[in-house]
Formats: structure tokens, C-alpha cells, sequence
């Protein structure tokens, strides 16, 4: 089985919307900070005192705007493991799963399915 490196396995289909996001929160990075930053330098404080202190500023709260809504939008999509867990302590719930139980536990460890 060749192993996949790289840009390749952003092109997988179960990566896809990684690699949308990803792109997206790369090229908003690289062109917001620096637009807001022309921006404010030329359109909004160009009559303060010292404006490239300002410009910069708003080209930081940018660049943080952007890696927070990166963060959130990563931890707020869905694990397929989680919802697989789900399914499967709903149907021990309703006493449709076979088994101990074994398979909704953690998948690590001292938790780690037997297969002897």
C-alpha cells in the first residue's frame, strides 16, 4: 500500500473540506491583514499623528480576528468518531448493541480493545 504525503492527502475526498477551510484561512490571512492595514493608512487615519502605528494595529486585530475564527470553525465540525460513539451508545441505550460494550469505550490505552 503506497503511503500518501502531502498536498495529496488534502486531495482525498474525506479531506476535501479541510483543505477548503485550510485554503481559506490561508488566503484570508494573507490578504486581509495587509489590506486593512493599506486601508486604514490611506482612508481612515491618515490625519492622525503617527498613522503607521494605527494602520498596524488594525492589521494585528485582523490577523487575530482571522486566527480565531479559524479555531472556531475547527473545533465546532464534526468528529466522524464521535458520531460513530453516539450511534452505538444509543443502540446500548435501547439494548440493540451485541457486545460488552467494549466498542463505545476510548480506543487507547488501558481502554483498548482486546483481540486476543
Amino acid at each position: 500500500m503506497a503511503q500518501t504525503k502531502g498536498f495529496a492527502l488534502l486531495l482525498q475526498e474525506q479531506n476535501r473540506q479541510v483543505a477548503k477551510k485550510l485554503g481559506t484561512a490561508t488566503l484570508a490571512m494573507a490578504t486581509l491583514p495587509i489590506a486593512s492595514f493599506y486601508a486604514s493608512l490611506y482612508y481612515i487615519f491618515p490625519h492622525k499623528q503617527d498613522p503607521l502605528m494605527w494602520s498596524g494595529g488594525v492589521a494585528v486585530l485582523f490577523a487575530n480576528i482571522v486566527i480565531a475564527g479559524y479555531v472556531v470553525s475547527a473545533f465546532s465540525e464534526e468528529d466522524d468518531d464521535c458520531l460513530d460513539e453516539r450511534q452505538l451508545r444509543m443502540q446500548q441505550q435501547q439494548g440493540m448493541a451485541k457486545g460488552d460494550g467494549d466498542l463505545a469505550g476510548p480506543r487507547v490505552g488501558a481502554f483498548k480493545q482486546r483481540t486476543d
